[in-house]
């Protein structure tokens, strides 16, 4: 497989961790009202399989992270530069860019809002497409504004 091919790999693996951890911590955290036909759910494991799933949650993030830029957290978060470069930059962004960030962060608000929905019923499916659309919305307005999607 070629370089490209796993980032690409590595992307999709790390953000459906993410997606398919989130709908089920967020289910399991809802507890009885939200699961119906436990399989792995019991009230005795609420706790640790909400901590597994935020766990794993993050670790999906981390590895579709190092995956597409080679490091598990960008270097600019540990400096000023990072910030000060956008203050630099806030008037000159393409307006392309600013309606492509806008509409990720459209479908970011989406995807909370079918999660939310889904997570009372305990529609595990539903409740991940909102956890999709979440992380989605994430990487397209990441995307317009850094020109990476991560």
């Amino acid at each position: 497989m070629t370089k490209d091919g796993r980032r690409w790999v590595g992307l999709l693996f790390g953000l459906g961790l993410t997606s398919t951890s989130l709908s089920s911590g967020f289910i399991w955290a809802c507890g009885a009202d939200c699961v119906k036909n436990p399989v792995v759910w019991t009230e005795p494991l609420r706790i640790p399989l909400v901590f597994v799933a935020s766990f794993l949650a993050w670790w999906g993030y981390l590895l579709a992270h190092q995956a597409w830029t080679g490091q598990f957290v960008d270097e600019s978060a540990f400096g000023d530069t990072h910030s000060q470069h956008h203050t630099d930059v806030l008037d000159a962004i393409p307006i392309p860019n600013v309606v492509g960030v806008a509409a990720g962060v459209a479908v970011l608000v989406v995807g909370m809002v079918v999660g939310v929905v889904y997570i009372r019923q305990g529609n595990h499916l539903m409740t991940n497409l909102g956890g999709v659309c979440f992380l989605g919305g994430f990487v397209i307005a990441h995307y317009f504004e850094t020109g990476s999607p991560l």
